[in-house]
């Protein structure tokens, strides 16, 4: 995993919490539905970038601790499963939940409940990175 792809998730993650930092503010609540319905789509939409980026670095972790074969044809639901069994994600039901959130986020009861899960999916998105920079480092030391 190069630089360039955990500064990529550290970015989406930030860009979320930003957006759901706003969100949560007492501002939010005194905001008309328009503007709170702006605010909850940038959540949403910030959470839909996030999860892609972390789907990617999923993949490249698999790619790298268990060869192509490990990802290529999966679907992302055995993704998930084997990132859990691997120790890249701690919690295999929240990463299907947000799997969830993603593909159906489309539909304003659907992009609620994506709102509501954003809060606890930064917190799993930053584990993932941190799971990964952990693996880079502990491989520059075990070369050096």
């Amino acid at each position: 995993m190069d630089k360039r792809n955990s500064d990529k998730l550290k970015k989406a993650i930030q860009t979320l919490e930003t957006a759901i930092k706003y969100s949560r503010s007492g501002e939010f609540q005194s905001l008309n539905i328009e503007f709170k319905s702006v605010l909850i789509a940038s959540v949403v939409q910030n959470f839909n970038l996030t999860f892609r980026v972390c789907r990617q670095m999923i993949e490249l972790q698999l790619t790298e601790r268990r060869g192509l074969q490990a990802v290529a044809g999966k679907t992302p639901e055995e993704l998930i499963r084997t990132a859990a069994a691997e120790g890249v994600i701690s919690n295999a039901a929240n990463w299907l939940e947000y799997l969830d959130c993603e593909h159906l986020s489309q539909t304003s009861q659907v992009a609620l409940r994506t709102f509501e899960k954003a809060s606890a999916f930064v917190t799993d998105a930053g584990e993932l990175l941190h799971t990964c920079i952990r693996r880079v480092q502990n491989e520059r030391r075990r070369a050096a």
